[in-house]
C-alpha cells in the first residue's frame, strides 16, 4: 500500500500497540490487532498524501516535499523518537487519549467509548496533553531579568508595581498592603514589628533553606503568577506580589517569562488611570513613614495613660 514510506507507518503501528497493550482484551487477537492498527495509520497515511504530477503528467522521480532528503529524514526520525518518550511520559489517561486520537486517527466519540468514559472528558485529556507535550519538546526562552523601577498609587486609589526588563516595562497591580511592604522594603522604612514575609524568610532559615529567585512565569486571563525558587531548585507558587517582597527582603534576583512580556499590558480599564498617576515609591515611603511615627507616638499615650 505504501512503498518506501511502509517502514516509518510500521513503527509508528508498533509504538501505537506497544502504548496500548495493556487494553487488548484478547491475547490470541494481537497478530490481528496489531496488524488492524497498521492498516489504520496506512489509510491516514495514503489520504494524507498529495503526490503533483510534472509537466508531461507523471510522477516525479524525487519527492517534493524536503523532508524526504536523508539529513532531514534522519532528524525527523531523531524527533520522532523524542515524541514517542514524550507520549510515553504522560499520564496514563492522556497518553491514552493522544494515542488514539492522533496516532490511531479515532474520533473522539470512539476513543471516549474505547477509554470508558465521555467525549467532554476525552477533550480535557487532549487539552492537557498537547499543553504538557509543548512544554516537553518545545524550546523555552531563558528567563529574562527584571528589576523594580517604581511603585505607585494612582487616583484610583489603586496600587502597580512597575517592573523593568530591558526595554520593556511590565505593571503588576497590587494590593495596598504588599505595596507598602514592597516600599518599606525599597525605601529602607523601617517597620514596627517583621511582617509576615519576613516569617516565611525566617522559616526556610530555620531548616538551613534559603530562596535563590523568583520569576514572573505565567499570565492567564489577565491574573499573573509567580513562583520562588528555592536554593535546591524546588518552585513554590506564589502571587507576584509576595514573591517580590522576598525578593526585595532577601536581596533575590527578579526573572519574568518572555512570554508574559508578549502578553502583558495593564487592563484597558486601568490604562489611563495608570498614566495619570503622580504618586511614586518615594512619596509613598514618606507617606509610611509619617504613619508609622504617628503609630508610634500613639503607643507611647496609650503606655502613659497606664
Amino acid at each position: 500500500m505504501l512503498g518506501d514510506q511502509c517502514a516509518d507507518v510500521a513503527q509508528d503501528a508498533a509504538l501505537v500497540a506497544w502504548l496500548q497493550l495493556d487494553r487488548l482484551r484478547d491475547p490470541e487477537r494481537f497478530g490481528a490487532w496489531l496488524a488492524g492498527i497498521g492498516r489504520l495509520l496506512s489509510l491516514r497515511a495514503m489520504r494524507e498524501r498529495r503526490p503533483e504530477l510534472t509537466k508531461d503528467g507523471a510522477l516525479p522521480d524525487k519527492a517534493a516535499d524536503e523532508r524526504d532528503e536523508p539529513v532531514e529524514r534522519v532528524l525527523a526520525r531523531e524527533r520522532a523518537r523524542e515524541l514517542a518518550t514524550a507520549i510515553a511520559s504522560l499520564p496514563p489517561g492522556q497518553r491514552d487519549a493522544v494515542v488514539l486520537f492522533h496516532l490511531g486517527d479515532l474520533p473522539q466519540a470512539a476513543v471516549a467509548d474505547r477509554l470508558g468514559t465521555g467525549p467532554s472528558a476525552v477533550s480535557t485529556r487532549l487539552h492537557k496533553a498537547r499543553a504538557a507535550l509543548r512544554a516537553r519538546l518545545i524550546p523555552k526562552e531563558p528567563f529574562g531579568h527584571a528589576t523594580i523601577r517604581d511603585i505607585r498609587r494612582t487616583p484610583a486609589n489603586r496600587y502597580v508595581i512597575i517592573l523593568a526588563a530591558g526595554d520593556d516595562e511590565l505593571p503588576i497591580w497590587i494590593g495596598k498592603p504588599e505595596a507598602e511592604a514592597l516600599v518599606a522594603g525599597v525605601r529602607d522604612v523601617e517597620l514596627p514589628r517583621p511582617n509576615a514575609h519576613a516569617l516565611a524568610l525566617s522559616l526556610l532559615a530555620a531548616v538551613d533553606r534559603s530562596a535563590s529567585a523568583v520569576r514572573i512565569c505565567k499570565l492567564e486571563v489577565g491574573i499573573f503568577y509567580a513562583e520562588v525558587v528555592l536554593d535546591d531548585g524546588t518552585k513554590v507558587d506564589a502571587r507576584p506580589s509576595d514573591a517580590l517582597v522576598l525578593a526585595v527582603a532577601a536581596g533575590l534576583p527578579v526573572e519574568v517569562d518572555p512570554a508574559v512580556l508578549e502578553a502583558a499590558g495593564p487592563p484597558d480599564e486601568y490604562t489611563a488611570d495608570l498614566a495619570e498617576s503622580t504618586v511614586d515609591a518615594e512619596q509613598l515611603a514618606g507617606e509610611l513613614r509619617a504613619h508609622m511615627s504617628a503609630l508610634a507616638e500613639e503607643i507611647a499615650r496609650h503606655a502613659e495613660d497606664r
